[in-house]
């Protein structure tokens, strides 16, 4: 990725850049000067997501276009789901009719009770007639054999009054069980059916890009549409060379490709760790500090990253300088070693080895 600038705090003046041309001579001079990194990149939603589908089918009906605001919860796009549906009603239905077998007066719990009371009124005629034969059997009233008969009666009722009871109490507990497992499947039919009927899920946003149109295909997983939530963001794309020099925090100015030859203040919230293989760059976010209107989704831009700023420290143009750091000082046979600090497309901070009472012999071109 080749150095530019959008913008350089040192401009040449027209002569002296008709003079590097030409060659001719200058003495160092006192300039503020920034070093800064370059990178490309474009604007993005800081919470966008992809709508995807859960289920496959035709796409029955689009709510929203490109463009419209959305909200949690509202329905999107809607699935072709007739079988689901179905099968939804039959669970509905299902569950209602166990639920009203689980009510006291329901055919299956109100037949039961009835013959419990038939049960119960016989085993209080039998329970009345074993008692006066027991009493009349001591005193030889009646025969062995009529009160055996009584007895056996009793005996009899009150063992199906308790088979009975326990019928109820089987019964019951089948009929909760059988409301439990409607209840989940019908839970289950209405989790399903909401894979076919598709809505947002995260804050509001706007919708970026739409995939698919009516009457459409869609597979399971397959992306519906874009949506972008939040602030706007630069993603950088930042060169191998140069990702050692950015750091959280530093000043970014930016130029969208919609607004040419104006800047923006942006600082990096966020630096990506690994290295992406497709762009062959690394990522780094910068968010606006300042106020933008009418920013786009996926604007093209070109930002540079402030990595310091210097003022009126000593600079020499950057043509001036030699191989290995040497500039051509008049009057000294021999080319001067210099030490460099911030280097720029235009200009050079010279640290040592030259003053602003030298003057510097510009190479012919």
């Amino acid at each position: 990725m080749k150095s530019k600038y959008i913008f350089s705090v040192l401009m040449l003046t027209v002569v002296l850049i008709s003079g590097c041309s030409r060659g001719g001579r200058i003495s160092p001079q006192r300039k503020d000067i920034v070093d800064a990194v370059f990178a490309s990149g474009d604007l993005k939603m800081n919470n966008r997501y992809l709508v995807t589908s859960m289920s496959e089918g035709y796409l029955l009906k689009s709510f929203v276009d490109e463009g419209d605001t959305v909200s949690p919860g509202q329905q999107l796009f809607h699935i072709q789901d007739n079988a689901p549906q179905a099968q939804l009603e039959n669970a509905e239905a299902a569950y209602q009719h166990a639920l009203r077998n689980m009510q006291p007066d329901s055919p299956v719990l109100q037949k039961l009770n009835q013959q419990l009371i038939q049960l119960e009124n016989q085993l209080k005629t039998d329970s009345v007639n074993f008692m006066r034969f027991r009493n009349l059997i001591s005193s030889n009233a009646v025969s062995r054999a009529d009160y055996d008969k009584a007895k056996l009666a009793y005996d009899n009722t009150r063992s199906q009054l308790q088979a009975q009871k326990n019928t109820i109490e089987d019964t019951e507990r089948n009929l909760r069980l059988e409301l439990l497992n409607t209840k989940a499947n019908l839970i289950a039919q209405q989790d399903n059916s909401t894979y076919y009927t598709i809505t947002g899920k995260v804050d509001s946003g706007i919708v970026l890009q739409t995939m698919k149109e009516d009457g459409e295909l869609v597979r399971k997983g397959e992306v519906l549409a874009e949506i972008g939530a939040g602030e706007f963001i630069a993603m950088l794309e930042i060169a191998e060379e140069d990702i050692n020099r950015v750091a959280l925090g530093q000043e970014v100015y930016l130029e969208l490709n919609t607004r040419k030859n104006r800047s923006y203040k942006a600082r990096i919230t966020k630096i990506y760790p690994a290295f992406d293989q497709d762009e062959q760059s690394f990522f780094a976010e910068a968010g606006f500090t300042e106020p933008v209107p009418f920013l786009k989704s996926g604007v093209q831009l070109q930002a540079n990253i402030i990595v310091q700023k210097k003022q009126q420290v000593l600079v020499i143009p950057s043509s001036c300088l030699l191989p290995n750091d040497q500039v051509k000082v008049e009057g000294k046979k021999d080319p001067v070693k210099v030490e460099t600090g911030i280097k720029t497309d235009e200009w050079v901070e010279i640290v040592k080895g030259v003053d602003e009472n030298d003057v510097l012999m510009f190479p012919v071109k």
